[in-house]
């Protein structure tokens, strides 16, 4: 088990969903990358079912592995009858959403409260 001196992923739980929030504003490293893998199927692994809403407010710049990431994450909540949205992506990573068509898989939405709203 990898052990990090900073977390990637800070979790809190607002009004019944969790809200994970990515801490770093590049997500393009194979490092950063494997911790945040981890972090999130650690996530996964402690949700007993429920919302996840991705915050990516941070974030300016991501690897295309995080979109494989992403969606390997949706399944398992999806498994647990729950639903993961995204929320405070900058312009360039919501083109790149768009380019793949994620923007399908996904509901992205502008700001944290709306999409809390939305669950």
């Amino acid at each position: 088990m990898t052990t990090t001196t900073s977390p990637r992923v800070f979790v809190e739980t607002i009004g019944g969903v969790t809200v994970a929030s990515f801490a770093t504003n590049e997500i393009v490293s194979e490092e950063v990358i494997h911790e945040v893998d981890e972090q999130l199927a650690d996530l996964a692994k402690g949700l007993a079912s429920g919302d996840v809403l991705l915050n990516f407010r941070e974030v300016r710049q991501m690897s295309s592995t995080m979109l494989a990431i992403l969606l390997k994450f949706s399944r398992r909540i999806a498994a647990m009858q729950g639903k993961v949205k995204l929320c405070c992506l900058d312009p360039s990573l919501l083109e790149i959403f768009k380019i793949t068509r994620f923007d399908r898989l996904f509901e992205i939405f502008d700001e944290e409260f709306p999409a809390l709203d939305s669950f």
